[in-house]
């Protein structure tokens, strides 16, 4: 799979990246969302039946654009992306919080508890798969 990552904290896109590798992913990470080729592009990149991404996963809190900001652009362009998390060393609030849940995001907090992500991207990658299974079969 094609996991996007994104994080201003080194430390959290290295620990994320290699974790992500191990479970045999291709990660693509970037240390802003103004570095990654699917917001900065006019339009999603990508095949229209494809899917970009298979996971995006990024930081909530970052300069300049923040996660949530990335996400929704992205949606905008057509991204059909589906997994999603957003991570957030702040807290969310409950407005951020129900704006998160609707693009269908799953919040993590800072620090993270990686049992719970690990389970999270599991989930993610039994789905994903599973989707594609069913579009092979129709």
């Amino acid at each position: 799979m094609k996991i996007v990552l994104i994080d201003d904290d080194p430390q959290v896109l290295s620990v994320l990246s290699r974790l992500i590798q191990r479970r045999g992913h291709q990660v693509l990470t970037y240390d802003s969302p103004l570095a990654c080729p699917i917001y900065t592009s006019t339009h999603c990149p990508c095949v229209p039946e494809a899917i970009c991404p298979d996971i995006i996963i990024s930081d909530i809190d970052m300069p300049k654009v923040n996660g949530m900001k990335f996400i929704e652009r992205v949606f905008q362009k057509g991204c059909k992306c589906k997994q999603l998390a957003l991570i957030s060393g702040q807290g969310v609030d409950y407005t951020n919080s129900n704006r998160m849940t609707k693009m269908g995001a799953t919040i993590f907090t800072k620090p993270l508890a990686f049992d719970a992500f690990v389970s999270w991207l599991i989930r993610a990658e039994q789905t994903t798969s599973e989707e594609s299974r069913q579009k092979t079969d129709n």
